[in-house]
């Protein structure tokens, strides 16, 4: 028995087989030209389109890390530089306490002297003033005693009340 009369009972025949094998190799070439490739080019732009959007992610991601990093570094600089502010200010606002402090009692200090000087000056004032009227109270007693008689009674009683 060959193999060709065993295939035949089987029901195979080689020219149905030959002509299923060149029909299929016709559908596969149809299909390459004008299924496959178009489908191999959309899955090859989708595919380089989805690396690209992954590629573009981590990008993204390490410049957002950088990013955060830059923040934090620039937020720690300028919370330092306001403590450095907020330092020399108080510095200066004790500074210039001190400084007024010191002012103001050199002021009163001045104060104090310019009262002392006024108030000897009105004392000067005064004392030549009441220099001025005991003169004068000396000169008009002197004037009513010498129109009057002068006794020795009289002189005595006059130095009397000018001792009182």
């Amino acid at each position: 028995m060959d193999i060709g009369q065993i295939l035949g009972n089987l029901g195979f025949d080689w020219r149905v087989a030959l002509a299923n094998l060149a029909n299929f190799l016709v559908i596969v070439w149809i299909l390459k030209r004008f299924a496959f490739k178009p489908i191999e080019k959309i899955i090859k732009e989708r595919k380089s389109k989805i690396e690209k959007g992954v590629e573009d992610a981590e990008k993204a991601s390490s410049e957002l890390q950088m990013a955060e990093q830059t923040s934090q570094k620039t937020v720690t600089e300028a919370r330092s530089q306001a403590n450095k502010i907020i330092a020399e200010a108080q510095k200066q606002s004790e500074k210039i306490i001190s400084e007024s402090k010191i002012t103001q009692e050199e002021q009163a200090k001045q104060i104090m002297t310019d009262t002392d000087k006024s108030i000897l000056q009105k004392k000067q004032k005064m004392m030549g003033d009441l220099k001025n009227e005991l003169a004068d109270l000396v000169v008009a007693t002197t004037k009513k005693f010498l129109k009057e008689d002068m006794t020795k009674e009289k002189q005595e009683e006059i130095i009397k009340k000018l001792i009182k």
